[in-house]
């Protein structure tokens, strides 16, 4: 049974440590669990290299994970130094949000997906903030160490597909 905890961020950290464990400040490089670690690289390296266009898959996911690794990380570090609340934090991304789908509403067809798939990082991320700013004793240097923690963890994962 998956650990219960009422910090999202921190229970997709604890569900990912059978593979990856993430560093206490969320800098550097996490601790890769091994043997599994291996294993299952093993196991995808095999799935996403049967045929081209599962190559082509594997690729997407990794450039996906890499680059919300990245919008995570950069969150995170600004979330460290910031000096307002995780209640003010969780307001501008709503507006952030409302700005994108203002944006996704005037574009073209082809670029509404990116503006779709932005826009959803944001909403998740928002949401994980909104629940952290309802704890007791969360801080925004909480929330941008476990943003960057989950970055950590990510980047880790992209190097999962071949």
């Amino acid at each position: 049974m998956p650990p219960t905890n009422p910090d999202p961020i921190e229970n997709a950290i604890q569900l990912l440590s059978v593979l990856v464990v993430p560093t206490a400040d969320g800098t550097g490089s996490p601790t890769l669990q091994q043997p599994l670690y291996g294993i299952i690289q093993s196991l995808v390296g095999a799935i996403f290299n049967a045929s081209a266009d599962m190559k082509t898959v594997a690729t997407d996911i990794t450039n996906a994970l890499n680059e919300a690794s990245t919008v995570m990380g950069t969150i995170g570090t600004a979330l460290e130094s910031s000096t307002g609340s995780l209640t003010n934090i969780a307001a501008a991304m709503t507006g952030l949000q409302n700005t994108l789908a203002m944006a996704q509403s005037l574009a073209p067809a082809g670029t509404a997906v990116v503006l779709n798939s932005a826009s959803g990082l944001f909403q998740t991320i928002q949401g994980q903030l909104t629940t952290l700013a309802g704890q007791a004793g969360k801080t925004l240097g909480n929330a941008g160490t476990e943003l960057a923690q989950l970055a950590q963890l990510l980047t880790a994962l992209a190097q999962l597909f071949p």
